[in-house]
């Protein structure tokens, strides 16, 4: 074999730690439907670990999974398979990007600090991918094309602001018309009057009066004022 492989282990998961930089987004949604699947077929591994810095490479969301099948708080320890690398710093963060295949699964943010410390070409990128996080190309010696470049990204920034005071706006503004609602439902709960009488007699003399069924121990408030009004 003339590739260098990982080295297939068994590790505690104390030993691994998620890299801080990791610029990979994970939802709850994707994170639920790895469990699943790890319980109806199996855990069929994935997870790259780097033994030089303890770091994971690949399969934050596998290892999330993991940790919330086996209720991991950091208190008592459970068994991973890993696949074992040795790798620097600056590699293991160029293969953290690589493996992932897709933008969209990416923080724009995170990606535009972590580009500066890694060769873009060693991570699977290209120019096109600078451009579109605003970071410059270093081939470019061009000044004028590299602030261009920076320009570019300041809209997709703005944007990106605006777009977080939309949401907590809206947020704001669902919150206050639950609670109009809550305080409108309570008004309904409430919206009774009750009678008594001495005894059973004073009801039903009552009752004949305003033509209402002596049994009866509700009447709609709308159809008493009626009768009222027929009354007098």
């Amino acid at each position: 074999m003339k590739v260098r492989q990982s080295e297939t282990i068994i590790v505690n998961r104390s030993q691994i730690k998620f890299a801080p930089y990791n610029p990979k987004n994970h939802s709850k949604q994707a994170i639920d439907e790895i469990k699943r699947n790890f319980k109806n077929v199996a855990f069929l591994g994935g997870i790259v670990w780097n033994a030089t810095t303890g770091n994971l490479i690949d399969g934050h969301k596998r290892l999330m999974a993991l940790d919330v099948i086996n209720k991991y708080d950091g208190s008592e320890d459970y068994e991973v398979k890993v696949e074992k690398i040795e790798l620097d710093v600056k590699t293991e963060k160029e293969q953290n990007v690589f493996q992932t295949r897709s933008r969209t699964e990416l923080d724009d943010e995170l990606m535009r600090q972590l580009l500066h410390d890694i060769d873009y070409k060693n991570a699977g990128l290209d120019e096109f991918d600078l451009n579109y996080y605003g970071v410059p190309v270093p081939e470019l010696e061009n000044d004028s094309i590299a602030n261009e470049i920076e320009s570019l990204y300041e809209p997709v920034a703005e944007q990106k602001a605006f777009d977080a005071e939309v949401r907590k706006e809206a947020v704001k503004q669902a919150k206050e018309e639950i609670k109009e609602k809550a305080i409108e439902k309570a008004k309904d709960l409430t919206s009774y009057v009750m009678l008594s009488f001495d005894n059973h007699q004073s009801k039903a003399a009552f009752c004949q009066r305003f033509e209402i069924n002596e049994n009866d121990n509700i009447v709609k408030g709308e159809e008493f004022s009626e009768k009222i009004e027929r009354v007098y």
